[in-house]
């Protein structure tokens, strides 16, 4: 996003000025330059809209931004449709179209033109998206005409496999094995960001991404730890019991209920006594709110939702969610966007038990469910989380 100071509109009106007064004593004003300004090299899946318009801006004779050119689009390459054959340039010189991929896979081209001057040529990739059904395992490969993460840090090449859970909570293993480092992200069929997992631990540099969801469409999205890295692979949409184990990272997400027990093999800390809990993650939006509830009538119900390397900082707890109750309720309004860990816990030392978990579907304080306009599918860099290395261990905050 640009930044400009107060006193750049003033500053452009004077220079738009100045040029036009210089120039009536030297002949009319016309385009001279074209070129792109911004939209070039996006990608989305086949018959959907790029995120960001293609924009050109137009130079006129006298070096200063032209307004009131016609810039003609027209598709080159592949099938695609611009939201307007034709628009034209503003005071700033620029002009732009939307751009909506047609039915078939691969490389778009796009020119703009403005009579008598050259014109430019946008690309754009449109990425298919077959379907992997429960118990599914499908082959893939990564290849150089696969839609494209850029990063400041590589390039990463990228498929995606439309996935149905048709009932839940559902849990599910997603899976993904190739000869080389593998990385697997999971999405709202919308493009929202879910979860991502990149090895099955130290030595195993296949991907197994855990998930418990609710019934809907949503997309897996293979591709590789190390940038422009190509090869085949396999991907497979496991289901599993909707439940937690042991201490390992299992996502969900909003809209969630999930019935399990707190046992003295799940995570635990030893600070004053052995507490135990389950754990889930969640990737959450800044400017939403995240409702949670845990009942229990066999203990004290306790949550902790955690964030940072290791689980290191606690954003918010919850012991008694009333004076007449021990259930938990945790309301967090989320100032920063990533990934939360939340603790399904006991408050009392060695206590066991069944719960139930609820995490609600609003995203707003007042109780109104609102679209969450999470991280779009090719617009926002994809989440890469660190490597995981030796099993973390919870460190359960004071209440």
């Amino acid at each position: 996003m640009g930044i400009f100071s107060r006193l750049a509109p003033a500053a452009l009106g004077l220079f738009v000025a100045f040029g036009l007064a210089c120039n009536d004593s030297g002949g009319p004003v016309s385009p001279s330059t074209l070129v792109r300004f911004s939209g070039d090299g996006q990608g989305t899946l086949t018959g959907g809209q790029l995120s960001n318009p293609l924009t050109v801006r137009v130079t006129g004779s006298n070096g200063q931004p032209f307004p009131g050119a016609t810039v003609t689009w027209t598709v080159t390459a592949g099938t695609a449709t611009p939201g307007s054959a034709t628009s034209v340039s503003d005071a700033q010189g620029l002009a732009s179209t939307t751009l909506t991929l047609g039915a078939t896979p691969g490389a778009i081209g796009v020119q703009a033109a403005v009579a008598s001057i050259t014109p430019v040529t946008f690309t754009a990739t449109a990425c298919d998206h077959p379907v992997v059904a429960l118990n599914d395992t499908v082959p893939g490969a990564l290849a150089t005409t696969d839609c494209v993460f850029g990063t400041v840090f590589g390039r990463y090449y990228t498929d995606f496999y439309e996935l149905t859970v048709p009932a839940g909570p559902q849990g599910l293993a997603l899976t993904m094995s190739a000869a080389f480092d593998t990385y697997l992200e999971l999405y709202l069929r919308s493009g929202v960001f879910l979860g991502v997992d990149d090895d099955i631990d130290t030595l195993n540099h296949n991907s197994q991404l855990t998930a418990i969801l609710p019934a809907g469409d949503y997309l897996l999205a293979p591709s590789s730890f190390d940038s422009v890295t190509v090869g085949a692979y396999t991907v497979a949409a496991l289901t599993r019991p909707a439940e937690l184990a042991g201490c390992g990272i299992v996502w969900v997400t909003r809209g969630v209920t999930i019935s399990d027990s707190v046992t003295a093999g799940d995570c635990v800390d030893t600070t004053g006594g052995n507490h135990y809990a389950d754990v889930v993650a969640l990737y959450l939006v800044a400017g939403s709110v995240l409702k949670v509830s845990q009942h229990s009538v066999a203990f004290d119900a306790a949550l902790f939702l955690r964030t940072g390397s290791d689980f290191g900082f606690t954003v918010a707890s919850n012991n008694d969610s009333s004076a007449a109750t021990t259930n938990a309720y945790i309301s967090f309004p989320v100032v920063a966007s990533g990934s939360y860990f939340l603790f399904i816990a006991t408050n009392a030392i060695g206590e066991t038990g069944a719960y139930d978990l609820s995490i609600s579907t609003a995203t707003a304080l007042s109780g109104a469910s609102r679209r969450e306009k999470g991280p779009q599918l090719l617009r926002m860099e994809p989440l890469r989380m660190p490597k995981r290395g030796t099993r973390r261990t919870w460190l359960r905050p004071g209440i």
